[in-house]
């Protein structure tokens, strides 16, 4: 629309480097950015490579594994992944609502309280006991479910506000603002009941219910927003708006369907009914996310609109969006098989969905989108115009990653020996080089554009012959 500024990376029209070079931006993302780096690299990746090596070397942590895992859920859901988005969509969303950014004032203790949140729990939940674990644990899900109040304000007040030109990204990002409302107070439910009966461990049904709200909840809605809006622009196709917000609305009516059976069966008493719902629901899941890789257009192309200098980074997007359509299907497979049965979905083929859209969508598309919209990535492709090897490279890691970890899922029974944590722990190791490495260049671009006449430098290396 004309009256959007892009930050997308399309095919130029005219100008030079001078008007490609980075605008100056007093959005607070590079704070979030660097948080969910950082929470990343030292805390939910580095645990992804731990925790299978104890299992593989069969130590003996007892609880504290148990603990730990769900700490590494909470630090890659929340954190990593939960604090990247948040930063992106409070800089992308002044761009397609046409409106300032509400209550600015509560940006950055929102991200105070999150990051705290994680870093409190991760350090009470495994190692701390008495008293003072558990004011921790208390105080982290106080400050999660503050920071979600601030997140949902700054969100609906910009977005569901008459003047807001948001569209059907609006709805994506309004619904995923609620259920991460939601998953706070779920959150602080399940941790005073840890803190009541002094464990050290959430239950198994409410935690996984916990993570799905936070997955197919909160950052699913988003990325799935995301997706609707920037990649038709880069495909060239027409976006559909009343679509997406069918496509949105139906993903949120999914996930609560899903969510108060699994509550339900989780708080009260399991039943066929509450397991036909959540059958049900997923397959619904499923389906949406069919349409929206069919609306975000990424494998029906009209036309190739991505920059020259942004072909290789794009490669991260289509793989998202194909780890996206192989989650659908595992999803149909898993909950059309368990519906016929009468039963749930079970612990294997739950962990085989989850790592395929952790690993395989979330991750895969933060790296993407970083790459051609955050600024630096932006002055990066001027500076380093022949670093596509890198850029590869980081993109077969992470793809490994994938396979290597939802391999053990997929095999379930068939593979219980503690050699089936060797891959899972290669998949960590792969994540976690590709994280550091995108969060290495992410400095090392920062820095170089700090320095005066960066612009002009970086003209001059697009200026010189290839080898």
């Amino acid at each position: 629309m004309a009256h959007e500024s892009s930050p997308i990376p399309l095919r130029p029209v005219g100008g030079g480097v001078a008007q490609q070079a980075r605008p100056h931006d007093d959005a607070p993302y590079r704070l979030f950015i660097a948080t969910s780096l950082a929470l990343a690299v030292f805390g939910g990746f580095l645990l992804a490579v731990v925790l299978p090596l104890a299992q593989a070397l069969e130590l003996s942590w007892g609880t504290d594994w148990l603990a730990l895992v769900q700490v590494h859920g909470q630090l890659q859901l929340l954190g990593f992944a939960g604090l990247f988005v948040i930063g992106m969509s409070f800089r992308l969303m002044p761009r397609f609502s046409g409106r300032t950014l509400a209550s600015p004032e509560l940006v950055r203790p929102l991200l105070a309280c999150v990051a705290l949140s994680l870093v409190m729990r991760a350090i009470a939940q495994p190692w701390a006991s008495g008293t003072a674990r558990d004011a921790v644990l208390l105080g982290s899900a106080a400050l999660l479910l503050a920071g979600s109040l601030a997140f949902a304000s700054i969100i609906l007040r910009t977005l569901a506000h008459p003047a807001s030109r948001a569209e059907a990204t609006g709805w994506y990002f309004c619904l995923g603002a609620v259920a991460y409302v939601g998953q706070a107070a779920l959150n602080a439910a399940i941790i005073v009941e840890m803190v009541r009966r002094d464990g050290e461990v959430a239950p198994y049904a409410k935690d996984q219910a916990l993570v799905f709200v936070q997955l197919f909840g909160f950052l699913m809605l988003f990325l799935s927003g995301v997706a609707t809006r920037a990649i038709p622009a880069l495909t060239g196709n027409a976006r559909s708006n009343a679509a997406s917000k069918v496509a949105a609305s139906m993903l949120a009516a999914f996930v609560a369907a899903y969510a108060a059976a699994a509550i339900w069966a989780a708080y009260r008493s399991a039943t066929v009914t509450t397991a036909r719902v959540e059958d049900a629901a997923l397959l619904g899941v499923a389906a949406t996310f069919v349409t929206v890789v069919w609306l975000a257009g990424v494998f029906r192309p009209r036309a190739n609109r991505v920059a020259a200098a942004s072909q290789i980074q794009f490669h991260f997007v289509r793989a998202a969006c194909g780890w996206l359509l192989v989650a659908a299907a595992l999803l149909a497979w898993y909950a059309g098989t368990a519906l016929a049965d009468g039963g749930i979905i079970d612990s294997y083929e739950a962990d085989a969905v989850r790592h395929t859209l952790t690993v395989g969508v979330v991750t895969m598309m933060i790296v993407g989108m970083a790459l051609l919209v955050v600024p630096e990535f932006a002055g990066r492709r001027l500076q380093h115009p022949r670093e596509g090897g890198i850029v590869i490279l980081l993109l077969v890691a992470l793809n490994g990653a994938v396979v290597l970890r939802v391999w053990p899922a997929l095999r379930g029974i068939d593979w219980v020996a503690s050699s089936r944590y060797w891959p899972m722990a290669a998949a960590g190791v792969l994540a976690i080089l590709a994280i550091a490495g995108f969060a290495l260049m992410l400095v090392q671009s920062n820095l170089e554009q700090r320095r005066p006449g960066w612009a002009s430098n970086a003209a001059r290396t697009q200026r010189r012959p290839h080898p």
